[in-house]
């Protein structure tokens, strides 16, 4: 007889695959500067990442429902994405963190080189960093990009897992 799995079994072997996936993803579109070539790489780099997300959930959600009599809920399908989608962003928002912070110290350099490059193509006036508040420098440190990366597999995580959830439901069928 085969073993059923639980919802948690499967979300956290698949949030293992999503956060490495996501976060090898991460680290070679900060090697190659991807993200300050334009946005035609940024519009690549955000439908692989969303194709992948949806991937791994609808896998995730079809591993189970094979394991237990080729049932899912719409609630058990949604949780698997949830915490695949939580366990996933946490490997990827804490690897690209110390990528930032411990391998490429300069990579928040080229970003903000970058967006000056773009602030003076459009004739935006000059700003002194000096002058921004203490809030708004924290949006420029590795520290903010870790906890962004963990906020957007979330939101994905619960946009995607409801569109994943809605297409793999299958409940039992009753007669009456």
């Amino acid at each position: 007889m085969e073993e059923k799995l639980t919802v948690s079994d499967v979300a956290k072997k698949w949030g293992l695959i999503y956060g490495l996936v996501g976060l090898i993803i991460l680290i070679f579109s900060a090697m190659f500067d991807l993200s300050t070539m334009g946005f035609v790489w940024q519009g690549l780099i955000f439908i692989v990442t969303v194709g992948i997300a949806f991937t791994i959930y609808f896998l995730a959600s079809k591993e189970y429902k094979e394991s237990n009599s080729g049932l899912i809920t719409f609630g058990q399908s949604f949780g698997i994405a949830i915490i695949t989608g939580l366990i996933g962003g946490l490997i990827r928002g804490i690897g690209f963190y110390l990528y930032v912070k411990v391998i490429d110290t300069n990579y928040m350099d080229r970003i903000l080189e970058a967006q000056e490059e773009v602030r003076e193509r459009m004739g935006a006036p000059e700003i002194d960093p000096d002058q921004l508040p203490a809030f708004m420098k924290f949006f420029q440190t590795p520290e903010f990009l870790g906890i962004s990366s963990l906020i957007n597999a979330m939101l994905g995580a619960l946009i995607i897992g409801l569109m994943v959830a809605a297409i793999v439901q299958k409940k039992e069928d009753y007669t009456y």
